[in-house]
């Protein structure tokens, strides 16, 4: 004779496991055809429902930051987290900047020494030329005073002709050595400036250069290949940069 598994003996009697009353088992389904028991099918379905339900995962424990609370940044913590990136960007910015400049610096400092130098070769045609137009000058000057002396034994009309045509010459010598001494002038001092900004950190090469040039200068006046006046001209131009 089979029981229904829900019956249980109590003080008074019986008890139903299911509702936890007392029951009359003898009057009830409970010994015998339990299974057709209302009660019993319709606990044994809600424990199906519940079984057949997925089981809640085990919530795994929460780490401790999240349940203590976090102790407050300390004053100067909370300074050098909002400050340090500001200045990192800064000495990084500035530390590239300065490296460029660097370059730079010394591309310049290459570019003036190998232009001062071709000026220093190139410059010497324009001092020629200056010697020329000054020596021409001079033949025209000495032609207009000689044609002043000859004016008594000419007819008018030649005297003025000759007279406007050596000045017109004159006029334009004195014009084009003008402008020759200006360009000259503005490009020696011009480059003159910048030689000086780079010798001022230049190696020491660089003044003994210089002070070669000088001596090359007392040789092209020996062998005669510049004038006294042009070495004077060139010396000064040269001692002034290493002053």
């Amino acid at each position: 004779m089979s029981v229904c598994p829900a019956l249980r003996r109590g003080e008074g009697g019986f008890v139903c496991g299911y509702t936890s009353k007392p029951i009359d088992p003898f009057s009830w389904y409970c010994i015998g055809n339990y299974t057709e028991c209302p009660i019993f099918i319709r606990y044994t379905r809600e424990e199906k429902t519940r079984a057949a339900l997925p089981s809640k995962p085990e919530e795994a424990p929460k780490p401790l930051a999240e349940v203590l609370p976090l102790a407050p940044e300390s004053a100067e913590a909370e300074f050098e987290k909002a400050i340090k990136p500001v200045i990192d960007n800064i000495v990084l910015k500035y530390d590239d900047l300065v490296k460029k400049l660097d370059n730079m610096w010394k591309e310049y400092e290459g570019d003036v020494v190998k232009i001062r130098r071709q000026w220093e070769v190139e410059k010497m045609s324009l001092l020629r030329a200056q010697e020329i137009l000054n020596r021409t000058i001079g033949d025209y000057e000495k032609m207009l005073s000689g044609l002043e002396l000859k004016k008594e034994f000419l007819p008018p009309e030649s005297y003025e002709n000759a007279k406007r045509d050596i000045e017109a010459k004159l006029g334009a010598l004195r014009s084009l050595l003008e402008e020759v001494q200006s360009k000259y002038v503005a490009l020696e001092e011009g480059l003159g400036a910048h030689f000086k900004r780079v010798l001022s950190t230049s190696t020491s090469a660089e003044v003994i250069s210089l002070k070669l040039s000088l001596s090359k200068l007392d040789e092209l006046l020996k062998e005669g290949k510049i004038s006294r006046e042009t070495y004077e001209k060139l010396k000064k131009e040269l001692e002034e940069l290493l002053k």
